[in-house]
């Protein structure tokens, strides 16, 4: 818009030009320059108040990053609200764990925050007076788009262990949810 309102600016032929607005397009020589104004203006004019349009990715990472907040900060509730209608699959015994007899059904696939993070949470908050009661920091975090549809990966660094989490998200209503949480961990040897 900017460039042909440029170039109409530098025509050699100005005659030719006011001709063409007078008689093609219709407009007097001052319609045409109120015309031109207005074009100018609304190509540089600002987006709402400055805003960009959104980036989806972008989107996704501040979905994430809210919710590794309210997760630092043992936030239940919050946490639960983030997974709306998500699935989540526990996770799983991490070589070097005592067990004891393992209960199958802890680690079928379920709805929201499973009962093994919120013992976990409910320690955390015992253990401190206040939050954040945990430090997450993703590494290597990668989105991926697929219209309504993310696939957020990233590492997490805890001394020797290092843990994987994927997460699934859908827009619905223009909002990004988190549908799908994976979590794999190890403990290194060394």
């Amino acid at each position: 818009m900017i460039t042909g309102a440029y170039s109409i600016m530098n025509r050699t032929d100005p005659e030719a030009d006011r001709t063409f607005l007078r008689d093609v397009v219709g407009l007097s020589h001052a319609q045409a320059l109120v015309a031109l104004v207005v074009v100018l203006c609304v190509g540089l004019w600002p987006l709402e108040s400055g805003a960009q349009p959104a980036d989806p990715a972008e989107e996704v990472e501040a979905v994430l990053t809210d919710f590794l907040r309210v997760f630092e900060n043992g936030e239940i509730d919050a946490m639960e609200a983030a997974f709306a209608d998500a699935t989540v699959f526990p996770r799983a015994i991490m070589g070097g764990e005592s067990a004891g007899r393992i209960q199958v059904a802890a680690f079928r696939r379920a709805r929201g925050i499973d009962p093994q993070m919120r013992e976990v949470v409910a320690l955390w908050r015992a253990s401190r007076s206040d939050p954040p009661y945990v430090r997450l920091e993703p590494r290597d975090l990668a989105i991926e788009l697929f219209g309504d549809a993310a696939l957020a990966t990233f590492h997490l660094e805890n001394g020797p262990s290092l843990s994987r989490r994927t997460f699934v998200l859908a827009r619905r209503d223009g909002v990004w949810r988190i549908v799908h949480l994976h979590a794999s961990n190890v403990i290194g040897s060394n």
